[in-house]
Formats: C-alpha cells, structure tokens, sequence
C-alpha cells in the first residue's frame, strides 16, 4: 500500500507527507468501493509479465476514484446537496464496467 500511495500522491502531486493519513483513507474507500463494484483487486498492483505491465489499467482506476474523493472533500448540506454532488467520471465508469471482467490471478 505504501508504493500504491506514493504514486496516488505523484498523480496528484503532492509534495510532504501532511496529507497521507487522508490519502490513505481515500485509498481504502476506493479499493472497497472497485470490489463492491465488482472489481477483483490484484494482490500486486505492480506485477509485470515480460514488458507488459499486468494491471496498470487497476492502479489507473484507483487513481482516478481516490483523486476524485480527494478534489470532492466538501461538506454536503440539504440546501446544496443539488449543487455539491459530483458524480463520478465517465470514463472512470468505464473503466470499472471492463475491469469486471479482468481475471485476476
């Protein structure tokens, strides 16, 4: 986990280790959030066969849902939950709909 948050923080750029504590939690509700959605998660995020590297589209999708809770931290109250809900990108969607169907061994 320590590597998977060490280039969560070079996606986002993140210079110091003031934020891990909330950037590890974001990356905890996004590897349960992908297996709730029915993503298996490989136990190697960085395994590598050959030159191919096995799960980069798994570390992008983690990437991408963990940004997405860390840019969206605001409060939700019921006169701006209309305008405060952001939904989660497109393409990310897409992304979780093909890793369904990943065998992960």
């Amino acid at each position: 986990m320590d590597k998977l948050l060490n280039d969560l923080k070079e996606y986002l750029r993140i210079d110091g280790d003031d934020e891990n504590t909330s950037l590890s939690s974001f990356l905890q509700a996004t590897i349960l959030y992908l297996e709730n959605a029915g993503v298996t998660m490989p136990s190697d995020y960085y395994l590598k066969v050959g030159e191919k590297d096995v799960y980069s589209e798994h570390r992008l999708a983690v990437h991408l849902l963990a940004t997405h809770f860390y840019e969206n931290r605001n409060v939700i109250n019921p006169t701006s939950i209309k305008v405060a809900q952001i939904p989660i990108p497109y393409g990310l969607q897409s992304l979780i709909l093909q890793l369904k169907w990943v065998y992960v061994e």
